[in-house]
């Protein structure tokens, strides 16, 4: 930032042009002019001015400073040494005065006069503030903020009211955006306007000629030293007006820079319809010093992403992705990840050199944990954090920042202790025994079989054509078998096998083995009474890499125990009945997702099936049952203290898809930027996960925002996969935004909240040459 304080002189940092202060011009000891050349005068009311920028038909300099080819600093504004015609375009920015912009006529001298007129002190109340000095500085701006979050962090919103715009004498009003939430309520209350609402917004939002404009500054914490200025997005105002706006503004943030690249005020087009303006009045902006950057420009070049805040104690552990899915960690672990893995496995808190979404599995997983995660964004990782890899640590995450430090054992442990939560056991209905087809299901069978399945069977019903069919295999099934499934001693030597196979030591798995044989007793056992059984061990509870062995061993008995011969056959003579030799989705839906507290996304396992041997629905099934008893699941649910054994698992059974175009989850609220309405959307080519991306590959991201004329995209950032493309035209995002809104309604009815209350996680798929959108999740997202 310039320093003010520094320059208490005549000069002032400007472009192509010579000014000329009539408090100053009796000064003898001043640099002289060269008369060879025109000039600009600069005539400030006779107020002394420090330093000043200065345009002059696109030739810029800010004064004091360097000079340029064609401008050169003097003691009453610049030279200028090129040939300026009868006018020219000017600009002139001198603290303590409106700024100037437009077309001057040059005497017979080639000069050309500029008088600026003086701003009146600056108001400062408990509802507004028409102004900041250098010395008020980000401090008096934040004070008037309102404090929200983007998908990078923290954010400040001051917003404002501009009234006289049209005028000489242009009154700016910065709302106590904490205290007055919304323009209309501010200028009711406080600047006494009459109008009615329809009235206001129609002349304020909707009028090309603007009497009043209304927008938003944003502060964005992780974008040090400099300040947004925003529109709505359904707002008409013309590029011409986004520069005289941003004029008005600088002139009277007087902390800002003027003439340079940093600790300015941007102007940050709200969408696809502003941007396309912006970019054909690039010159002007340009020309008249109005910096423009789009959201995936800022949001883009952050280095450190906050992705959820928090605190965690833990042992600082480094890996890669390949590292960790052999790697044994734990909530008493806080990973440091060098590229992304597919899943998270619990542990205390995240730390990637890896760009992160919101939606990324590690975010989701860090959300739904309450745990603390950051991402680098690609940068390098500070060595003084690499520097305590191996120690028990302490990380704070803020809106802002981060910080690690070594801990003791004692304070981990009470840390630790606090967290520990009243134990929830699980409510289900086992009554449905049979395979109820989805147009016999609804939001109200999540008792019998799960949210997802539930809901899938609601979209089916008034989507039809746009989500799939199929029916569900209720929780009876997976209890009953559970009940009469036998481990037998021949099972705990197989099983021993498979556990030295997959690499475990040979100490851990003959410790399984004997721990089988104990429970089983020369006989066989129940796959329920087993599973008491083998989990009560002391070892269990007490040894992380026991604990997991003894997961994976539950998960052996399920995958090898045949399930009852007349369930099989019933179920694969069914699937067959309805989707004939095209392979079929088996997707699980347990009463432990969804919660008010815990969601329990992608804890457990979905499969495909065929009518091949070995890869029969009756066979694939077991896998989805097993997977109540992975490790990850099983560490999760211990965290939120859910009795395992009142976990039920159903399963939802429609047509694989085949030929997917593209895949996308959507957040049906505008988590990249709070302050505007709309709805966030991840989408990919193909079938690449979007939550657990392969090669480093990043999602398409961008905000579907209201337009004057319907919706708009804002982007964010271009896949990876397709750089130069967007994965889905405007068409489709209109068409995508139009479901949604659909979807949305809906629900909102069912869980009995309003629209814009009710927050959804859907999941949807471009399918084929006619890219139809199918959309094949919606349950609620937890903030």
């Amino acid at each position: 930032m310039i320093n003010l304080k520094k320059y208490r002189n005549c000069f002032m940092a400007t472009l192509s042009a010579v000014a000329f202060f009539s408090a100053c011009s009796d000064d003898s000891s001043s640099s002289s002019v060269n008369e060879e050349f025109s000039g600009l005068h600069i005539n400030a009311s006779g107020a002394k001015l420090e330093s000043f920028f200065v345009g002059v038909d696109g030739q810029q300099i800010l004064c004091p400073g360097s000079d340029s080819d064609n401008l050169k600093c003097t003691s009453s504004g610049v030279s200028i040494s090129f040939d300026v015609g009868d006018s020219a375009d000017v600009v002139v920015k001198a603290w303590g005065n409106e700024f100037f912009a437009g077309k001057l006529g040059a005497d017979k001298d080639r000069n050309i006069d500029v008088s600026l007129s003086r701003l009146d002190e600056f108001k400062n109340t408990a509802d507004e503030a028409s102004g900041f000095t250098a010395d008020e500085g980000y401090d008096a701006f934040l004070k008037k903020a309102y404090k929200s979050s983007t998908e990078i962090g923290r954010s400040y919103l001051v917003k404002f009211i501009i009234t006289d715009f049209d005028s000489k004498k242009p009154v700016l009003h910065l709302q106590n955006t904490g205290k007055h939430s919304l323009h209309y309520e501010f200028a009711k209350k406080v600047l006494k306007d009459s109008r009615s609402l329809s009235e206001f917004e129609s002349d304020v939002y909707y009028s090309t000629k603007k009497k009043t404009v209304a927008g938003t500054l944003v502060y964005y914490a992780a974008q040090d030293s400099m300040i947004a200025l925003t529109f709505f997005p359904t707002d008409k105002i013309s590029a011409e007006l986004v520069a005289k706006t941003h004029r008005i503004i600088e002139s009277r943030l007087q902390f800002l820079n003027v003439g340079t690249k940093k600790n300015r005020l941007y102007y940050m087009p709200s969408g696809s319809v502003a941007e396309s303006a912006a970019e054909d009045y690039a010159d002007e902006f340009k020309r008249l010093d109005v910096p423009v950057y789009t959201h995936a420009q800022i949001f883009g070049d952050v280095s450190l992403q906050i992705m959820n805040t928090g605190v965690a104690y833990g042992t600082l552990r480094k890996f890669t992705a390949d590292e960790l899915d052999t790697a044994i960690v734990s909530s008493h672990d806080i990973l440091i990840l060098e590229t992304l893995p597919a899943e998270i496995p619990l542990v205390a808190g995240a730390i990637s050199k890896d760009a992160q979404t919101p939606l990324s599995h590690v975010n989701l997983a860090a959300k739904a944990r309450k745990t603390p995660n950051i991402a680098f964004n690609g940068h390098e990782l500070p060595d003084s954090l690499l520097a305590l890899c191996d120690s028990l640590v302490k990380l704070t995450v803020s809106t802002t920042s981060y910080t690690v430090e070594k801990t003791t054992l004692k304070e981990a442990k009470e840390y630790w202790e606090s967290l520990k939560k009243e134990k929830t056991i699980l409510s289900y209905d086992l009554s449905e025994k049979g395979f109820p087809d989805f147009k016999d299901l609804g939001f109200n069978s999540a008792g019998f079989v799960g949210v997802k399945a539930a809901n899938l069977a609601e979209l089916q019903k008034f989507i039809p054509e746009n989500s799939p069919d199929g029916f569900a295999v209720p929780f009876y099934h997976y209890d009953n078998f559970m009940s009469y499934a036998q481990v037998t001693e021949s099972l705990c030597l197989r099983s021993q096998k498979d556990c030295k196979k997959e690499g475990r030591s040979s100490e851990i798995c003959d410790y399984i083995e004997t721990l089988c044989e104990s429970a089983v007793k020369d006989d066989s056992l129940p796959l329920k009474k087993y599973i008491a059984a083998v989990t009560a061990d002391e070892k269990f509870e007490s040894d992380t890499r026991t604990r997991e062995a003894v997961l994976d061993n539950i998960r052996y008995m399920i995958r090898h125990i045949p399930v009852d011969e007349k369930f099989g056959t019933e179920l694969d003579e069914k699937v067959y009945k309805i989707f004939g030799e095209t392979p079929v989705r088996l997707r699980s839906s347990t009463n432990s997702e969804d919660l008010d507290e815990f969601n329990g996304a992608g804890l457990y396992k979905s499969v495909k099936a065929t009518r091949e041997p070995k890869d029969l629905p009756s066979d694939e099934i077991r896998k989805v049952w097993a997977s109540v008893w992975s490790f990850k699941a099983y560490e999760e649910r211990t965290l939120w203290n859910i009795d395992h054994f009142s976990v039920q698992m159903a399963v939802a059974v429609h047509g694989a898809f085949i030929d997917e175009a593209a895949n996308g989850v959507i957040v049906t609220q505008n988590i990249a930027d709070f302050s505007v309405a709309g709805i966030y959307v991840n989408v990919q080519k193909g079938e690449v996960s979007i939550t657990n991306p392969e090669n480093n590959s990043r999602p398409e991201i961008f905000s579907i925002v209201p337009a004057a004329k319907g919706v708009q995209k804002v982007l964010l950032q271009s896949s990876t996969l397709s750089p130069d493309e967007p994965v889905l035209t405007d068409s489709e995002v209109t068409e995508l935004y139009g479901f949604v809104e659909k979807i949305q309604t809906h629900f909102a009815k069912l869980y009995k909240k309003s629209a814009d209350e009710l927050i959804l996680d859907i999941e949807f798929k471009v399918m084929g040459d006619e890219r139809e959108l199918m959309f094949k999740q919606a349950r609620p997202y937890i903030l």
